[in-house]
């Protein structure tokens, strides 16, 4: 479990949305620049891939997706959709895996498929995947397709 999901922080309840939108700049600074798809690689040959859905004068909604190898075996995926909204400067996970509706609480425990907190947890993963890359020095090798 990440140490930032069981976190209680006494900062502002937006912190990670406003540290996400952060760290997205130090990855993609130039992502109104235009184009559809960037590649992000990092130091340690690993590549995170962002395509551009959608974008509008005050919010841009990209898909982040993620392979992951530990020990040689595959992992799935990692498959988000963020929307990014400038004004604010918040970025937040719109999907994740898939799942288009997360709601920000739900009544069950975990007898269901998610988590009582779902959307922070994911959130917050978003949080670790983009220090994971700013840490491992990703930068952008943008490809126009």
């Amino acid at each position: 479990m990440s140490h930032t999901i069981c976190h209680s922080s006494p900062r502002s309840p937006m912190w990670v949305f406003e540290e996400n939108y952060r760290l997205w700049q130090r990855l993609l600074p130039e992502l109104e620049q235009g184009g559809n798809r960037y590649l992000l690689s990092g130091h340690d040959g690993e590549e995170m891939e962002v395509l551009l859905l959608e974008q509008c004068p005050y919010t841009t909604m990209v898909e982040l997706s993620k392979p992951f190898t530990i020990d040689g075996e595959w992992l799935p995926d990692l498959s988000m959709q963020l929307r990014i909204y400038h004004d604010a400067r918040v970025i937040e996970v719109s999907a994740y895996q898939g799942c288009r509706h997360i709601p920000a609480r739900y009544q069950v425990t975990s007898h269901g498929r998610h988590h009582r907190d779902e959307k922070r947890q994911i959130n917050f993963l978003l949080h670790d995947l983009l220090r994971y890359c700013v840490r491992l020095g990703y930068c952008e090798q943008r490809e126009v397709i």
